[in-house]
């Protein structure tokens, strides 16, 4: 922490809370926009112009499957029954009622 920080911690201490939140928001609001935040808003607009699917595949690259099983995840755990987790699952349901 540089010692401009630390005198500028030490000069608010006796502000009063609601005086600490006014200059938060004054120092946030004269901080000027970030590349990150304008490129962040330049997204947002060309979200909303929408695209093409031919100009989105060439931002993209997208992957072809050719074999459904490609997607299947091995999450499931042996012990766990798909009879346990829709018994569970009915009971859920069942509660909402």
């Amino acid at each position: 922490m540089t010692p401009q920080l630390e005198a500028a911690i030490v000069a608010i201490q006796p502000l009063s809370p609601t005086e600490r939140q006014q200059l938060i928001q004054i120092l946030v609001q004269s901080i000027p926009l970030s590349n990150s935040q304008s490129d962040l808003e330049t997204l947002n607009a060309q979200f909303r112009q929408g695209i093409t699917l031919r100009q989105l595949l060439a931002t993209q690259t997208p992957k072809t499957v050719h074999d459904p099983k490609d997607l299947a995840a091995d999450f499931w755990s042996e012990e766990d029954s798909i009879e346990d987790f829709l018994d569970f699952l009915r009971q859920q349901r069942q509660a909402l009622i």
